[in-house]
């Protein structure tokens, strides 16, 4: 995939999968503690698994971004759902165009294969991105990670853009 300042994207490999861990866990850790009381930080951070990423019984789109040989983000898009389940930049590079060219690249994948509407639940910290990016406010939610620890969020979606619908054979 294309190179932006530096940056390149792929295609997560198996051996990513503790990287793509540490990834969500340090950008949970560094971003979300002003939103989210400290045992709700916690607790998602301590149910994350290495083991939870790129499994074999759930086929998702899941692209990293290299600076040089470093892994700075990865995002997941679920085609069959249209659902943006992740997306997440190490904090030393939040504000440099990581998260912004990830979700073009993943909503490019689900656009091509005529997903009509991109759903997602942002954390609170990340709906301005989210915003600014052309999704909708839907509805306040709750994602839950235990029976006692339920994270509020915010239900946003975006429209395949016009632009990208596939060309219809003319009828003749």
């Amino acid at each position: 995939m294309g190179a932006a300042g530096g940056l390149h994207l792929r295609p997560a490999r198996e051996s990513d999968r503790r990287t793509l861990w540490r990834i969500h866990t340090q950008a949970v850790e560094a971003h979300c503690r002003d939103v989210y009381a400290p045992h709700e930080v916690n607790t998602w951070v301590r149910l994350l698994r290495p083991e939870g990423y790129l499994r074999p019984d759930k086929p998702r789109t899941v692209l990293v971004a290299e600076r040089g040989r470093r892994l700075v983000g990865f995002g997941q898009v679920d085609t069959r759902a249209g659902e943006l389940e992740a997306l997440y930049v190490v904090p030393d590079e939040v504000g440099q165009g990581v998260g912004s060219t990830l979700l073009a690249a993943l909503e490019s994948v689900a656009w091509r294969e005529g997903v009509p509407l991109l759903g997602l639940d942002a954390s609170l910290n990340a709906e301005a991105f989210y915003r600014r990016h052309g999704y909708v406010w839907m509805h306040a939610a709750r994602r839950p990670l235990t029976p006692d620890v339920q994270l509020a969020c915010v239900r946003m979606q975006k429209r395949r853009p016009a632009s990208t619908l596939r060309e219809e054979p003319a009828a003749r």
